[in-house]
């Protein structure tokens, strides 16, 4: 069997820029939610809920008083 062979590009890089060549983009997993608010705990999930609803709470009410 013959060895096939590979243009020279680079060190270890099949693009030449000497990166890693997985071009797949990271998923982190399924988005949390109500039945399932994994990587959270039931009552980190909760919270983070709260958190962000008074968040964006106090972003809508400054942004109607400036207006």
């Amino acid at each position: 069997m013959e060895r096939t062979h590979l243009p020279e590009t680079g060190a270890g890089s099949k693009d030449g820029s000497g990166a890693g060549d997985n071009d797949q983009e990271y998923v982190f997993g399924r988005r949390p939610r109500a039945q399932a608010p994994w990587p959270f705990t039931e009552r980190q999930y909760a919270r983070l809920l709260v958190v962000r609803g008074r968040f964006l709470d106090d972003r809508l009410h400054r942004h109607q008083a400036a207006a």
